[in-house]
C-alpha cells in the first residue's frame, strides 16, 4: 500500500460521521492509519497579501450569522447545514486561499488575521477562542525554545489558533472536531502540515518520536494538554480535571488515563529534543518562560 498524505486538492474519501466522544477520543483509530505518510513542513512561507496577492482587493467580509432562537455560546450554529457546509460553500474565498490557488507550488502559513477570519467564518465560540490563543502561544513557544529547523513558530501558532475550529460545531451537530476541523483547515488554507496537526491533536496513533514530520503535531498535542479552559496547568492537573468531569465510566476513565500517559511520553520526548524540562515552563507572547 502506498503511503498517503492529505491532498492539497481536498481529495479522498470523507470519514463517517459520528458523535463527539469524551476527552482522549476523537482522533482517527490507530489501526486505521498504518500507512499514512505525514506531509513535510519544510518550505512553508508566511502569507503576505502585499507580495502574494499584489494589487488585489481584500475579499468582502462574511455576512453576519443569522439570528437564532437558541441561547448560549453555540447559538450561531443552527443555520449551518451539516452536509457539505450548505450555503457556506458559496462564500467567497478568503485572501489566503486565493493566494494558495494562485501559487500552487507554495505552502502558505496563515497569519493571525487569517486565522481570526476563519474563527468568524466558522463561528467559533468565545471561550474556545480564548483557549485556542493559549494553546497557540504554548505550541509556538515549544518550537521557538529549541530554535528548531523542524517546524516554524508561525506554523505552530497558526495550528494552535485553528486546532479547535470545528469544536463548537461538533458539540451541537456531532462528529469528530479534529477530523472536521482538519478538513476545514485544509479546504481554507491548502496547508497539509497544519491540517494534519489539527487532525491528530486529540490522539497520536504512532510512537512518540520527534522528527521533521512529527514535531509540529506533537508540539500542538502537548500544548493542548497543558491548557485547561483558558489557563496553563500541568498535565496532572489537566487530566485530574478531565477525570472529575468525564470519568463517569470505566471505559471513559481508561481513555482519559491513556491520553494522560501519551501526554507524558510526548512531554518527555519534546524535553529530550529541546534539552529542557518542559514541565517547568509556561508560555508568554509565543515564547516559553520559567
Amino acid at each position: 500500500m502506498t503511503p498517503k498524505t492529505l491532498r492539497r486538492d481536498g481529495g479522498g474519501q470523507a470519514p463517517a460521521r459520528r458523535r463527539e466522544g469524551s476527552p482522549g477520543t476523537g482522533g482517527p483509530p490507530s489501526g486505521s492509519l498504518p500507512c499514512l505518510g505525514l506531509a513535510s513542513p519544510g518550505g512553508m512561507v508566511l502569507f503576505d497579501p502585499g507580495i502574494h496577492l499584489p494589487g488585489e482587493a481584500e475579499a468582502p467580509p462574511d455576512p453576519p450569522a443569522p439570528a437564532c432562537a437558541a441561547r448560549g455560546p453555540f447559538q450561531a450554529f443552527g443555520p449551518i447545514c451539516t452536509e457539505g457546509l450548505g450555503a457556506m460553500g458559496d462564500l467567497p474565498p478568503l485572501p489566503l486561499l486565493r493566494a494558495a490557488r494562485r501559487h500552487e507550488e507554495t505552502t502558505f502559513i496563515p497569519r493571525e488575521e487569517d486565522c481570526l477570519a476563519l474563527w468568524e467564518r466558522y463561528r467559533m465560540p468565545g471561550h474556545i477562542r480564548r483557549h485556542s490563543r493559549l494553546v497557540a502561544d504554548l505550541a509556538a513557544g515549544v518550537v521557538h525554545l529549541g530554535h528548531s529547523r523542524e517546524a516554524e513558530p508561525d506554523a505552530a501558532y497558526a495550528a494552535g489558533l485553528l486546532h479547535d475550529l470545528a469544536k463548537g460545531y461538533c458539540i451541537v451537530h456531532g462528529g469528530s472536531h479534529s477530523q472536521m476541523g482538519a478538513a476545514w483547515v485544509m479546504r481554507e488554507t491548502m496547508n497539509a502540515p497544519i491540517a494534519q496537526a489539527v487532525l491528530f491533536h486529540v490522539h497520536w496513533p504512532w510512537k512518540e518520536e520527534i522528527s521533521a514530520e512529527t514535531f509540529l503535531p506533537l508540539a500542538l498535542i502537548y500544548a493542548d494538554k497543558r491548557v485547561r479552559h483558558d489557563g496553563y496547568v500541568s498535565l496532572e492537573d489537566r487530566f485530574r480535571d478531565l477525570l472529575g468531569r468525564y470519568g463517569t465510566t470505566e471505559a471513559a476513565r481508561a481513555r482519559i488515563s491513556s491520553a494522560h500517559d501519551q501526554g507524558k511520553r510526548i512531554e518527555a520526548a519534546l524535553s529530550r529534543r529541546l534539552g529542557v524540562n518542559l514541565r517547568e515552563y509556561t508560555a508568554h507572547c509565543r515564547r516559553l518562560v520559567l
